[in-house]
Parts: structure tokens; sequence; C-alpha cells
């Protein structure tokens, strides 16, 4: 059983962030100890995990709440479509680069 702190740490971020999780409803309290500190275990991780995952892909909190506790079906094809997103996002953004090292080259039609 693991901490709130350590929990934070196993999972890439900060307590205040798996408070907030908790507060909207994202990662459920766990059960707390006799001392009152909250205990979690592998499954809060895993969880945390999942939602940091999601969230850092750009995933709006409310739609990793609904992916959460989707079937390994809809999960499986949502995050298909998450990953043709960032693969659309990745081609725009080196096609600037490419258009940004244009213009440093001197070209003046790389604004087009």
């Amino acid at each position: 059983m693991l901490t709130i702190s350590q929990l934070a740490d196993h999972a890439g971020v900060t307590v205040r962030t798996v408070r907030h999780y908790h507060a909207i409803g994202l990662l459920p309290e766990p059960d707390r100890d006799h001392s009152g500190y909250r205990r979690y275990d592998a499954f809060a991780v895993a969880q945390l995990i999942r939602i940091r995952t999601l969230a850092a892909a750009g995933v709006p909190l409310t739609q990793v709440q609904e992916l959460l506790t989707a079937s390994p079906e809809d999960f499986a094809t949502a995050v298909a479509g998450i990953d043709r997103r960032l693969r659309a996002d990745i081609r725009s953004l080196q096609e600037h680069r490419r258009r940004i090292a244009r213009l440093a080259a001197g070209d003046r039609k790389s604004t087009r």
C-alpha cells in the first residue's frame, strides 16, 4: 500500500494533481488507515497512470472520465482516434518547421 506522495511519485504527478483528480471524481478516494492516511493499491497506480497519459495527450478531463469507464472495445477505439489526432498534429508541426527553416534560409515563398 502506498501513501499519496508515493502514488504521485510512481505516476509522475504531484500530490496536488492527485488531490485534484479526487476532487473532480477521476480518481476515487481510497480507504484510510488507522492514522487517517490515504492508502493506495496497485489499481490506483494503474488508474492514475492512465489518467496522466490521456491528459498529457491532450484529452480533456471530462473525456478521460468517460474513457475510464468505457468498455475495452470503446477504449481501444477512442485511443486509436487520439493517436490519429496526435499523428495529424505532428505532421502539421513538421510542416511548420519546414516553413520556418525555408524562411530562415531566405526563401520568400516559405510563407505559403
